[in-house]
């Protein structure tokens, strides 16, 4: 040791400091490389601490060689050699700040443990409101923005007025409609979630009182421990949000698209099952009160996934929420996709405007983010409406999935994460989100051995029209299934899941005159069709309805109408029946009442 500093002594305080210098910035290019390397946990385990022992070694190397040069006074060599560091270490530096930008874009895919709630407290623009006016709100307690803040705002406000309680936004919108209360609270983004219902809510409204508040996410209690390296759910929700902040502005959201994906790792295969959007199911934080599987979306994503279990008997391990906006980037960033356009259309852009209006023919083509979107979110002219745009979504998505196997560079996955990652939110934590790029990584390999990147089954849910009677006298378009159809996409998926055998098929049928076609799971799986439905009991016997409403529990009310009367029916002899209240070929699951009117000569 005496000899080394012996040496130091005598060599060029120059050369030493400058050499010193470099050497120390080296050492802090490789902590802090193998600090942003360490984070990456699950990613090549075994390379990443190998790359950082290997960068102990050349540092020792280039220490003991430095230390040479600089005692002997080999100036040519050593500058050699701190060029060489330099460079290693601004290499070093660069891969440092990309992975740690790479870090924390994917850390902010995750839900915030706390996210801003909104309350408004609206009105239809021409009636009065006053101290007299009734307040409509809903009953639950454990909604945030429907009745906690709303709560809130009547002490803040010192409002004096009734409130009357409901149990479902559909009452309580048809509350406000029908002038049975003069305001009602909503969630912040209320214009996005009932639009499809009331057109013209945004124009016709106008907001009274409003409160944002900054809470704990309700949505952190569906976290799950399970690993990726193991057969999961995935619940991809499109969240429609005009917001700054993206997914992360409320709870409540647009619910037209839900499409549940069971994956298992190890084969690479893929279940998708898209739930269309007026689908009639009970929904689980609503006293299981039946309505348009779309509506739960307005409880949140707890109510969301709970009535999705309910349907499906299948637990839902994560979700993803992704806002339409994402979708564009997303597709953006990939440089677009490739897709089959089967039916031509025009489509809003993403900002929900025709000035700059989407157009697309028909035919195989590369579309760009906008015309993505609007192949994923147009319905009105397709054939099945819904059911169409379905199929479409299930395409685009099977087109973005062989775009993101093609990613070949870490500023590539960087671009991908920093386009999205204000417009996506997951239930994982960071490290399950990076375990992802062992599945990522199988599906490249496969994809460069000329085998398919990941097997996609879709699935197609046979439904039929079930039009709800409502208590204003209206209906609502809504869908029933088959429970046939929905049972085997249940099976196909429990299957992925490893939670069901598969069943061995014994027989096979070719014909080589016709073009083979892959199975869609639950298309064409129709049973017979026994719903118990409304009868048409014009021109029948009063004791008819009678026995029915009996067998059905249904309360009637039975009144005598004469000519003038607009419910006497000049087709039927009196003491006919000849109108009644429910429309026939309604189903009776939610039909509890009924008036039949009664052809009477006084």
């Amino acid at each position: 040791m005496k000899r080394i500093i012996r040496k130091l002594k005598n060599s060029s305080k120059v050369l030493l400091f400058i050499s010193s210098f470099i050497l120390l910035v080296f050492l802090l290019a490789i902590l802090l490389f193998s600090c942003s390397l360490i984070k990456l946990s699950g990613i090549e385990t075994v390379i990443r601490y190998l790359l950082i022992l290997v960068l102990i070694i050349i540092f020792v190397g280039m220490l003991i060689l430095n230390f040479r040069y600089v005692t002997k006074r080999k100036k040519v060599k050593l500058t050699i050699s701190c060029i060489c560091i330099v460079l290693i270490a601004s290499i070093l530096f660069s891969f440092t700040y990309l992975l740690d930008i790479l870090y924390g874009s994917i850390d902010s895919l995750k839900e915030d443990d706390q996210v801003v709630y909104t309350s408004y407290l609206i009105k239809i623009k021409d009636n009065e409101f006053n101290k007299e006016s009734k307040i409509g709100m809903i009953k639950d307690d454990n909604d945030i923005e429907g009745n906690i803040l709303a709560l809130e705002i009547i002490k803040k406000e010192k409002l004096v007025n009734e409130i009357v309680y409901y149990d479902t936004y559909t009452d309580l919108l048809m509350g406000m409609y029908d002038n049975n209360v003069s305001a009602i609270f909503v969630s912040g983004n209320y214009v996005t979630l009932f639009k499809s219902s009331y057109e013209n809510i945004g124009t016709e409204t106008e907001v009274l009182y409003k409160l944002s508040k900054k809470m704990a996410n309700k949505d952190l209690s569906l976290k799950t421990d399970k690993e990726l390296t193991e057969p999961f759910t995935l619940l991809l929700m499109g969240v429609d949000t005009e917001s700054s902040e993206g997914v992360k502005a409320n709870s409540s959201f647009n619910g037209d698209t839900l499409m549940l994906i069971s994956f298992n790792p190890k084969t690479l295969n893929a279940t998708v099952f898209s739930i269309p959007r007026d689908l009639y199911v009970p929904i689980s934080c609503r006293n299981k009160a039946f309505n348009k599987i779309n509506s739960s979306a307005a409880g949140g994503t707890s109510c969301v996934i709970n009535t999705i279990e309910d349907l499906v008997g299948i637990d839902i391990d994560y979700y993803a929420k992704i806002n339409f906006r994402g979708v564009v980037d997303l597709v953006d960033a990939l440089d677009g996709v490739d897709l089959e356009v089967i039916y031509p259309f025009c489509e809003q852009d993403s900002h929900r405007s025709f000035e700059n209006e989407i157009c697309l023919k028909e035919g195989y083509q590369h579309l760009d983010g906008e015309q993505a979107l609007a192949f994923a979110r147009h319905r009105h002219s397709l054939p099945t409406g819904d059911l169409t745009r379905i199929q479409n979504q299930q395409v685009l998505v099977e087109a973005m999935a062989r775009k993101l196997v093609k990613l070949n560079s870490l500023s590539d996955v960087r671009d991908v994460l920093g386009a999205v990652s204000n417009n996506i939110s997951v239930n994982m934590s960071t490290n399950q989100i990076l375990s992802s790029y062992n599945i990522l990584k199988s599906m490249v390999i496969n994809t460069l051995s000329g085998d398919k990147a990941l097997t996609l089954n879709k699935t197609y849910l046979e439904v039929y029209d079930k039009p709800i009677y409502l208590p204003n006298g209206m209906y609502s378009a809504t869908l029933g299934y088959y429970e046939k159809s929905l049972n085997e996409i249940i099976s196909a998926m429990k299957i992925n899941l490893e939670l069901e055998e598969p069943k061995l098929v014994k027989t096979f049928y070719y014909d080589a005159n016709t073009v083979y076609e892959k199975s869609v799971i639950g298309k064409d799986i129709k049973e017979i069709d026994n719903r118990v439905v409304m009868k048409d009991f014009r021109g029948s016997k009063v004791s008819d309805v009678d026995s029915f409403c009996k067998r059905n529990n249904i309360d009637l009310t039975k009144e005598f109408v004469t000519v003038g009367n607009k419910y006497y029916n000049n087709e039927y002899s009196v003491g006919l029946v000849g109108n009644q209240s429910i429309k026939p070929g309604l189903e009776l699951n939610n039909i509890s009442s009924m008036t039949i009117y009664i052809n009477s000569s006084n």
